[in-house]
């Protein structure tokens, strides 16, 4: 034992033994016990390491907090886990939950758009290759079964999903609706029926639902400093997913339409799994996660108001895109949609028809071009239109490279679907045709919110969102045309669609430059 203590001994021995942990009080006396002076020398040494280093932490800690955390949220940059919150190297653990979350988006959109590769409506189509002809669907049938019967249930699941996603582990919660909709996926390969496969579509419908409030509120807490790059790159997703449901068509013609939806649910399930042994109250950003005493209380308080508030959203909504230039961009973005959607239904089918026997070498090549073109002009386009606005071009500029794209995109699909061309040419003009089109969507939000003030653009992007419902209008309608004249019909009304959205997003281009409150309302 020390016989006789300094007053910074006493003091440092007396926090010591107010603290619990390794630093005891007894580890201090052992450390301190050797008498010699070099040993005192030591420890006043370390001490006064321990007191600055303590308050350089404490200074930091408190920076982080102040200066990271003035939104609300379950995640904080200054708790995030990592010692620099722009960290952006796979050791960091906000990349490695983008990256989880990211893998979660890529299951969710394979399973959603698997079906459109396992429809043949040809004559001599083989029952055990295509689902139509197996369970004795039409064309109409089917234009329900891959846009309505996913899109209604999809958006009424929409309302429990954000309930839950503020509620509970959101981690876990995104990973029970995977397995979830990897089941549902799973178990068209048992359906007998039309009717059975539409409901096992709504279920997945139902369980998807939960991926996006989840994944994009993590991501947000995680990324304040790059949300949009971070969103981004989730949102490669899309393509990826979309590129791995084309291997769909490889999977259905070696070995049935059943199998592939064994095979894309199992894998998908596997996807799921890492998050479901990840959750935020064991993680370093937790902060009271609980499941809700009655969610289902919750969610029916949320119907039961929604009569009584409808008028008023429908009101604040028309207020928010009031502006010229906001109107021309829903318009130019619905018709966007339309095409996009009528591609991503039609497209497998009509290539059947006119390729039935290239439909394996269809698979890999669409794979390819959804991922690589598709994300790197999505990339692209937004890149392109922050550099422009940086150059002082203004919001309009975001608008015009979304007109420029549209109205080029419409003779190269145009092509794509021409009469008397090869396979190989066919697949050269939708490769360009995806590099083209697709930077369209991050610039279009961006000029959005240039159109309109910072108060309003939540509400505005709840407009811009739910257009996606109506884009499902042209896929519906497509479905009422004989098989024979489908690929015709898509050729023709996704080239007007380009078109006619080419034009709107000009005129808005031309509204915000007139405007001169667009341009200062972003900034209020």
């Amino acid at each position: 034992m020390i016989g006789v203590a300094a007053p910074w001994q006493e003091k440092l021995l007396s926090a010591a033994g107010g603290r619990s942990g390794s630093f005891s009080k007894e580890k201090l006396e052992k450390l301190m016990h050797p008498p010699p002076a070099g040993a005192r020398i030591a420890a006043a040494a370390s001490s006064s390491l321990f007191v600055a280093g303590y308050a350089r932490a404490r200074k930091q800690a408190w920076w982080q907090e102040t200066s990271c955390c003035i939104t609300p949220g379950r995640y904080c940059c200054g708790k995030s886990g990592d010692n620099d919150h722009n960290d952006w190297s796979l050791a960091s653990e906000r990349v490695q939950v983008l990256a989880l979350l990211l893998l979660a988006c890529v299951a969710n959109q394979a399973c959603r758009a698997l079906p459109f590769y396992l429809v043949d409506f040809a004559p001599d189509a083989q029952a055990d290759r295509a689902m139509n002809q197996d369970l004795a669907f039409s064309s109409a049938d089917y234009g329900l079964f891959a846009t309505l019967g996913f899109t209604i249930p999809f958006t009424v699941a929409s309302l429990w999903a954000g309930v839950a996603a503020d509620s509970v582990d959101r981690f876990r919660l995104t990973a029970a609706a995977g397995i979830c909709w990897s089941i549902a996926t799973a178990s068209m390969a048992s359906a007998a029926s039309y009717n059975m496969l539409l409901f096992q579509r709504a279920l997945l419908g139902l369980f998807q639902a939960a991926t996006n409030p989840a994944a994009l509120s993590v991501i947000s807490e995680l990324f304040p400093d790059a949300r949009a790059t971070a969103n981004s790159i989730f949102g490669l997703g899309i393509y990826v997913g979309g590129a791995v449901a084309s291997l769909g068509a490889a999977v259905d013609e070696r070995e049935g339409w059943r199998t592939a939806c064994l095979d894309f649910g199992f894998v998908s399930a596997l996807a799921s799994l890492p998050l479901l042994f990840r959750s935020e109250a064991s993680g370093p950003f937790k902060e009271g996660v609980r499941w809700p005493t009655d969610p289902f209380a919750q969610l029916k308080s949320k119907v039961v108001a929604l009569p009584g508030e409808a008028l008023s959203v429908i009101t604040k909504s028309s207020e928010a895109v009031s502006a010229p230039s906001a109107r021309w961009l829903l318009l130019a973005s619905t018709l966007r949609f339309s095409a996009g959607f009528a591609i991503l239904v039609w497209l497998p089918t009509a290539i059947r028809a006119s390729f039935p026997n290239d439909v394996e070498q269809f698979a890999v090549i669409n794979s390819l071009i959804k991922a690589f073109a598709g994300g790197a002009s999505a990339l692209a386009g937004g890149v392109t239109a922050d550099a422009l606005r940086a150059r002082g071009f203004g919001d309009q500029a975001a608008a015009l490279v979304c007109g420029v794209t549209s109205l080029a995109s419409a003779p190269l699909w145009y092509c794509t679907l021409g009469e008397g061309l090869s396979f190989e040419t066919c697949m050269g003009f939708l490769l360009v045709e995806y590099l083209v089109a697709e930077s369209w969507l991050g610039p279009a939000i961006s000029a959005l919110q240039g159109a309109v003030s910072v108060g309003q653009r939540g509400t505005a992007q709840g407009v811009f969102s739910s257009l996606t419902a109506l884009g499902n209008g042209l896929p519906v309608v497509l479905g009422l045309l004989a098989p024979e004249d489908l690929a015709r019909g898509l050729q023709v009304s996704v080239s007007v669609c380009y078109l006619l959205s080419g034009l709107s997003f000009l005129m808005a281009s031309a509204s915000l430059e007139e405007d001169p409150s667009a341009e200062s309302t972003a900034y209020e």
